[in-house]
Parts: C-alpha cells; structure tokens; sequence
C-alpha cells in the first residue's frame, strides 16, 4: 500500500504569503494590457454549450481559452468599418 503525505504545518502558508499554484500558462493572461481584463457573460444554447465543453475536454482547454483563440481569429478576418 502506498504511504499518505505527511500532513504538517508546512503544508499551510501563513497568512498573506499564499500564492496560487500555476500548472500552465494561461491565455487570459497574455492580455493585449497586462493585468487588465474584463469579464463578459456569454449565454449559450445547450448544444453549443455541450459542445463547446466536450471539445475542452478532448483539447485540454478552459472554455476562457477556446473563447479567446476565437475572437481573436474573428477580429483579423472582420474588417473595420467606420
């Protein structure tokens, strides 16, 4: 049987000195304006919502990141009309 993590005060970070654990680099982060963004609703029917989640899964992506490859590819390909 494998042995348990040892469970010691090291474990928790003392107050103000947490920091979040980062496993890969995030998309919404590499904003045009570094550290502003912000939040949008988008409401979705269920079958783009599905949709949209299964492809996440099978890519290995957040929903934040599909969304802004997205619109990104939509505002080269749209021209800019005054």
């Amino acid at each position: 049987m494998a042995k348990s993590a040892s469970l010691t005060s090291s474990l928790v970070a003392k107050k103000g000195h947490a920091s979040p654990a980062v496993t890969h680099d995030d998309i919404a982060v590499k904003a045009a304006t570094p550290g502003y963004y912000k939040a949008l609703t988008v409401k979705l029917d269920r079958e783009r919502y599905e949709s949209l989640k299964n492809l996440g899964v099978k890519l290995d992506k957040k929903s934040q990141e599909i969304f802004v490859e997205a619109l990104d590819l939509w505002l080269k390909q749209t021209p800019v009309r005054a």
